[in-house]
């Protein structure tokens, strides 16, 4: 297979897993997804994968039908921080990336001053401000960074980009129609051991707001006070909505497992919300699309429409989930595809 018809491989990872997605780039119409496949870490208590985990992977995408070795990753949120800043307009001539990096090291967000920076600018406020140009930045941790990609590199995966979450995740949700232009919209990533409201306005990010709980809470209390073997659980982490419209005791555990952690979420997306409203007065709300672990359960859409008021659906790679438009390698992998969002948007930026 010639590799020029396929996209970098976009990787996303957390303390639970890795996931991948390699697109088909040779289609006129559109790309076509052509492996999707998730590998399990085995109790790691290190973000940053060991040169022996990424060897184990980079054989598993080999023997499940990826090509080449060329990826795209996402710069680790735990290393990474956002900041709403004011500076000077493009095209002013004022050194704006430094001006950025000066900012976010003065924020305190990290213990070492070495960062990268990327940055963009927001839309105008409504009413315009007479105040510099707001812009969205990013600044990571350099050491981390550099060790993510060194140790990929160790693997003989070759890293092209790296890019922050917000944009993969918005590049995924920016082929729903739905995904309006002009209104305030949200992605709600239901992360491991946390998640995330990415907040736009049209299609680019505004706003961030960290949620601190994840399903590693979930899978801690399913173990703690449960007692549940860990094969049931990896099931659970990615249930079938006909999972808890039965009456099985594990469907009941996990609503009421559920039922606090999505409380809690929906307390901090309508703080978030509530700050960009502020921010953007006359832009209507749009939809919050749901990504990330049990973004596919009617119980999550259910805690957020009745506490936003706006329309919500689940975040898949693409607007037509048909099973014609997958390959994938398992069923149990195929039902991971609110998971590997993130790890799709990659994939689409790096073929761009």
């Amino acid at each position: 297979m010639n590799p020029k018809h396929f996209s970098p491989i976009g990787i996303d990872f957390d303390y639970n897993e890795f996931r991948a997605v390699q697109l088909n780039i040779s289609s006129h119409d559109r790309p076509i997804t052509t492996a999707v496949t998730t590998l399990a870490r085995k109790g790691s208590r290190k973000l940053v994968p060991s040169t022996d985990e990424l060897n184990q992977f980079a054989q598993l995408l080999a023997q499940r039908g990826f090509v080449g070795n060329k990826v795209a990753i996402g710069v680790p949120k735990e290393h990474s921080s956002f900041h709403i800043l004011e500076l000077p307009p493009k095209g002013s001539g004022a050194p704006i990336n430094q001006l950025a990096l000066l900012e976010a090291q003065r924020s305190g967000a990290h213990k070492t001053k070495d960062l990268q920076i990327g940055y963009w600018t927001q839309p105008p406020k409504n009413p315009p401000s007479k105040f510099p140009s707001p812009y969205y930045t990013v600044a990571c941790e350099t050491e981390p960074l550099d060790e993510l990609i060194d140790q990929f590199e160790f693997a003989d995966l070759i890293p092209i980009s790296v890019e922050p979450i917000e944009t993969a995740l918005v590049r995924t949700a920016s082929s729903h129609s739905e995904f309006e232009q002009d209104a305030i919209n949200c992605i709600l990533e239901f992360g491991w051991d946390h998640s995330w409201a990415v907040i736009t306005l049209g299609s680019t990010p505004v706003y961030t707001r960290k949620i601190d709980l994840g399903a590693s809470r979930v899978r801690r209390q399913l173990i703690d006070d449960h007692a549940m073997p860990i094969h049931a659980i990896n099931t659970l982490l990615n249930p079938t909505e006909s999972l808890l419209n039965n009456e099985s005791k594990v469907g009941r555990i996990l609503s009421a497992l559920l039922t606090p952690l999505l409380s809690q979420m929906m307390d901090q997306l309508d703080t978030a919300l509530t700050y960009v409203s502020q921010q953007h007065r006359f832009a209507p709300f749009g939809i919050v699309l749901r990504s990330g672990y049990f973004a596919n359960l009617d119980q999550f859409a259910y805690a957020t429409a009745q506490r936003t008021g706006m329309p919500t659906l689940m975040l898949s790679p693409t607007p037509d989930s048909s099973d014609s438009f997958y390959e994938p390698i398992t069923q149990f992998e195929y039902k991971c595809s609110p998971r590997i969002n993130i790890a799709t948007g990659l994939a689409k930026g790096a073929a761009a």
